[in-house]
């Protein structure tokens, strides 16, 4: 008897914890969707798929526009670091003046992109949406002054062009993330 009532409250509280566990998050297919429907609404659908799916783990406690917003602005966030601390490294041991100063002049740029993206990540998290725009509107400006530094008649040994191309997925992600945050937003 005590053996059945132990086996009875075990697999009630079993059954509890998963309930609650799951309670407030989206099924993965839900969640997928969203993404799929997120990046066609990009110019690179193919390719903000394939950024996107690497990454899924990561929207699954992803609560609606805001908190895919959020994780796609940190994706974007680490790409900007990676590429900023890549042109760190290029201006270091380079001994190109010419390029020296372009390593450095992008360099800038994406340490000025990866700040624009941290203050529009914290504007997400604190529903301070009015000026969303702006930072992601700046970060494109600094995304295409470092391009016009290698443009396609430029030495680029270290193909910052292509840096530039990926980076400028992880923008363009952010820009409908962020837009269609601010559309709901909007209609509520």
């Amino acid at each position: 008897m005590a053996y059945s009532l132990l086996r009875i409250i075990f697999v009630a509280l079993t059954l509890a914890i998963s309930a609650t566990s799951s309670l407030g998050r989206r099924e993965k297919s839900e969640i997928e969707k969203d993404l799929r429907d997120l990046c066609s609404q990009t110019n690179r659908t193919k390719e903000c798929w394939y950024v996107i799916k690497s990454e899924l783990n990561r929207f699954t406690d992803a609560d609606g526009s805001k908190g895919v917003a959020g994780v796609v602005i940190d994706l974007a966030i680490a790409k900007a670091g990676e590429i900023h601390g890549e042109l760190n490294k290029l201006y270091s041991g380079s001994t190109d003046e010419n390029l020296k100063f372009k390593y450095m002049s992008c360099s800038k740029n994406y340490n000025d992109a990866n700040r624009n993206l941290e203050l529009a990540k914290k504007m997400v998290d604190t529903n301070h949406n009015r000026f969303i725009t702006v930072e992601i509107y700046d970060t494109v400006q600094e995304l295409r002054s470092c391009m016009l530094e290698f443009t396609k008649d430029s030495f680029d040994p270290a193909h910052i062009s292509n840096m530039n191309k990926e980076f400028g997925l992880y923008v363009g992600i952010v820009k409908v993330a962020t837009n269609r945050l601010l559309q709901e937003k909007h209609q509520k």
